[in-house]
């Protein structure tokens, strides 16, 4: 597999809705967001770019090793963010499951390059599937999450709309057996040429 020349980059998850702290979802103003997302990216810039866990593989792909939280990850953790797909996907998660058949968790998102703080923007969209290690039994997590989202005017029926139809896509594909996709293979190959 061919690769262009990888660079570092930066890419902060935003937890639509909660950027308050509280577990409750709510619209927050867009000084709260920014004052949220601005302390994030300042506590990644503390760190020298040599010591970013992110790469950029291409304009579609990014590729994270994720071993800093040692209840769901460990030196095996690979995070997959797929631009195009409006996924991401976590290899190797470590979660409190009833058994070690659950490999992958995945996330649909958005993501939005920010010029002005010169990083991604990972926008969760609160819903998650974990798929076990067979790659086509999957468990659907945080669907009243996107509900509570709805009834507090977060997002739109439009939204939620588009959101179901990634997730009709996400679980019907892993249902016919096309997962992982060519991305997360290609994902896999650009973390094997980093040394992960």
């Amino acid at each position: 597999m061919n690769f262009g020349p990888f660079k570092k980059t930066l890419i902060v998850w935003w937890h639509f809705g909660k950027e308050h702290g509280d577990e409750n979802f709510q619209v927050n103003p867009p000084e709260t967001i920014a004052a949220h997302i601005g302390r994030k990216v300042a506590r990644f810039r503390e760190q020298t770019e040599d010591d970013w866990r992110w790469w950029q593989v291409d304009e579609n792909l990014i590729v994270e090793r994720w071993d800093t939280s040692p209840e769901q990850s460990g030196p095996d953790t690979r995070i997959y963010y797929l631009l195009n797909c409006g996924i991401s996907v976590i290899e190797n998660i470590h979660l409190p499951a009833p058994d070690d058949n659950w490999k992958w968790l995945i996330r649909i998102s958005d993501y939005e390059y920010n010029p002005g703080l010169e990083c991604w923007m990972m926008k969760d969209l609160f819903c998650d599937v974990v798929v076990e290690r067979d790659n086509r039994t999957y468990h659907m997590f945080d669907l009243p999450d996107l509900a509570q989202a709805l009834d507090v005017g977060l997002i739109s029926a439009v939204d939620t709309r588009n959101i179901l139809h990634r997730v009709d896509w996400l679980v019907n594909s892993i249902s016919r057996g096309e997962f992982p996709f060519s991305e997360v293979e290609k994902a896999q190959a650009a973390c094997q040429k980093l040394g992960w």
